[in-house]
C-alpha cells in the first residue's frame, strides 16, 4: 500500500522554508520531574519549533469555541501552511494511514499510532487529523520525531492545521485527554493545570480562567474549562490530576490564577517550575465579590 497522496498542489517552499518565528526549543522527553509522579511527559510536538507548534488559545482541548458554536473539542489544533510536516509524537505502529476515519469525514486525512508504551497498564494512541498528504502506512513502524505527514486542510476545518489527540484505553473518541500534559513543554516554561468548582464541590463547565503574571499583573493567557455532557464522548480529565482546565507553556515564574465563580471573584497563586504542572484548585467561600 503506498502513502496516501494529495490533489492540493504543494511546493518546496512550504515544507523546506527558512524558519519564521521559532518557538522556544521543547524540553525532551520522557520527562516526569513531579515529586509525586503525577506528570507523564511523554511525546514530542508534532510540529517542529519553526512552525507553530502551540495549540488555538481560544478552541482549547475540551470547550466549545470562543461563541459556543464549536462541537467539543477532543484534541489541540496547531494552525500551519500547507505541507508543513508533521511528525510521530512518539514510537509504535502505524495503525490508520487514510480518510475515513472511524466512518467520519471530518477527520480528513488521518494517522494513527498505537505507542509501544503505555500509561498504569492502558494502551496510548495519536491522533493527527487534516492532513494534506499521508507519508506513512498501516503496519509501519515509526520513531518519535518520523515524518508521518502534511499538514492540511481535509474535513471539516476552518483553516490549514494538524489536530492533535491523545487517547489511552481504547482508541475512541470518548477516550481522549488533553495533549498539554502530554507533550512536553518548552524549555524554560512549565503547565498550569487545575479544578474550577462551586460551592458544592461540583466541576464548573465552560467557565473563563485567567492568568496574571503576578510580579507585573499582566494577563498572560486565559482559557476555559472542560465541558463534560455526561455521554460516552465527553473528554477527559487526567487520571493523575483530575482537572478540568490547563494552560501550557507558560513561563516559569509566579501567577494568580483567576475564575469568577457563583458570583465571587476566586484566586489562587501558583510557581511555575520549568518542565513541571502547577495544580491548582479555585472554589467559592472567602472570596471577593465579582465586579458588575
Amino acid at each position: 500500500i503506498a502513502p496516501l497522496s494529495t490533489v492540493v498542489p504543494l511546493t518546496a517552499v512550504f515544507v523546506t522554508r527558512p524558519p519564521q518565528n521559532w518557538q522556544p526549543p521543547p524540553l525532551i522527553p520522557p520527562l516526569s520531574r513531579d515529586p509525586l509522579g503525577r506528570d507523564h511527559y511523554w511525546f514530542v510536538r508534532p510540529v517542529d519549533s519553526n512552525a507553530n507548534n502551540q495549540g488555538l488559545f481560544y478552541y482549547p482541548y475540551g470547550s466549545d469555541g470562543p461563541e459556543n458554536n464549536l462541537r467539543i473539542h477532543a484534541g489541540i489544533d496547531m494552525p500551519n501552511p500547507i505541507g508543513e510536516t508533521v511528525r510521530a509524537a512518539g514510537s509504535g505502529v502505524v495503525t490508520w494511514a487514510g480518510d475515513n476515519f472511524q466512518d467520519t469525514f471530518s477527520y480528513g486525512n488521518v494517522v494513527r499510532i498505537e505507542h509501544d508504551f503505555g500509561y498504569d497498564g492502558q494502551p496510548l494512541y495519536t491522533i493527527y487529523a487534516h492532513l494534506s498528504a499521508v507519508l506513512v502506512v498501516p503496519g509501519q513502524v515509526v520513531r518519535a520525531g518520523d515524518p508521518i505527514g502534511l499538514v492540511g486542510n481535509t474535513g471539516r476545518v476552518s483553516g490549514p492545521h494538524v489536530h492533535f489527540e491523545v487517547r489511552m484505553g481504547e482508541d475512541f473518541y470518548g477516550s481522549t485527554y488533553n495533549p498539554l500534559l502530554w507533550m512536553v513543554p518548552y524549555v524554560g516554561t512549565g503547565t498550569i493545570a487545575g479544578r474550577v468548582l462551586d460551592r458544592s464541590g461540583a466541576p464548573v463547565m465552560d467557565a473563563d480562567v485567567t492568568i496574571r503574571e503576578f510580579a507585573r499583573g499582566l494577563v498572560i493567557d486565559t482559557t476555559t474549562t472542560y465541558i463534560f455532557q455526561g455521554t460516552r464522548i465527553d473528554v477527559n480529565s487526567d487520571p493523575a490530576w483530575g482537572e478540568n482546565f490547563v494552560v501550557g507553556d507558560v513561563p516559569v515564574g509566579r501567577y494568580d490564577v483567576i475564575a469568577v465563580i457563583d458570583g465571587e471573584r476566586v484566586t489562587a497563586r501558583v510557581n511555575v517550575i520549568e518542565g513541571t504542572t502547577a495544580f491548582v484548585e479555585l472554589r467559592p467561600g472567602g472570596g471577593t465579590p465579582a465586579s458588575p
